[in-house]
C-alpha cells in the first residue's frame, strides 16, 4: 500500500516539476518518451529509496534537475568535442586541437565541482542520511539501468 502511495505522489511530483513540458529543440518524439519514461521512473526509484517526504520531494527535485541539466550539458558538449575530434581529427590544424583540448579540459574541470555545490544544497533540505542515500540510489539506480539494457538486448537477440 505504502509503495502506491509512493508511487502516485511521484507522478504528482513529477507533474508539478516538468509541468513546462520537455524542450522540443533537445529531442525527437521517440526520444522525448523514453526521457520522459526515464524521468518518471527515477523519480519513483529515487523518492521510495530516499524515504522522501512531501514536502522534502517538493525541495528537492527542483535542485536535483537543475543539478542533472548542468551536467547534461557539460556532457553533451564534451561529447561534442570527442565527436568532432574523432571525425576531423586527421583534417584538425593543431590550433583546433589545442582550443578543443583547452576546452575539454575546462568541461572536466567544472564537472568535478558540481558535486561539492550540490551535495551542500542537497545538505540544506535533506537530512545527512537521506544525502547519502541519494548517492547510493543513484549508484544502485544506474546499475538497474544497465541490467535493464541488458535484458533489452538480449530479448532482441532472441527475437532476430
Amino acid at each position: 500500500m505504502f509503495r502506491m502511495i509512493s508511487v502516485l505522489f511521484c507522478f504528482c511530483v513529477y507533474a508539478q516539476v516538468y509541468a513546462q513540458g520537455p524542450d522540443p529543440s533537445r529531442r525527437g518524439p521517440k526520444n522525448d518518451d523514453r526521457g520522459e519514461q526515464f524521468k518518471v521512473e527515477r523519480i519513483a526509484y529515487f523518492t521510495e529509496k530516499m524515504g522522501l517526504t512531501t514536502e522534502e520531494a517538493q525541495s528537492f527535485w527542483p535542485i536535483y534537475n537543475e543539478m542533472d541539466e548542468k551536467k547534461s550539458k557539460l556532457f553533451e558538449e564534451r561529447a561534442s568535442i570527442m565527436r568532432k575530434f574523432m571525425h576531423e581529427q586527421d583534417q584538425l590544424p593543431e590550433k583546433e586541437v589545442k582550443k578543443l583540448l583547452d576546452r575539454l579540459v575546462v568541461i572536466q574541470e567544472q564537472e568535478s565541482k558540481i558535486p561539492v555545490e550540490y551535495d551542500a544544497k542537497f545538505r540544506k533540505i535533506l537530512s545527512e542520511q537521506k544525502v547519502m542515500k541519494l548517492y547510493v540510489a543513484e549508484m544502485q539506480f544506474r546499475n538497474y539501468l544497465l541490467q535493464k539494457m541488458r535484458n533489452n538486448r538480449k530479448a532482441e537477440e532472441k527475437h532476430e
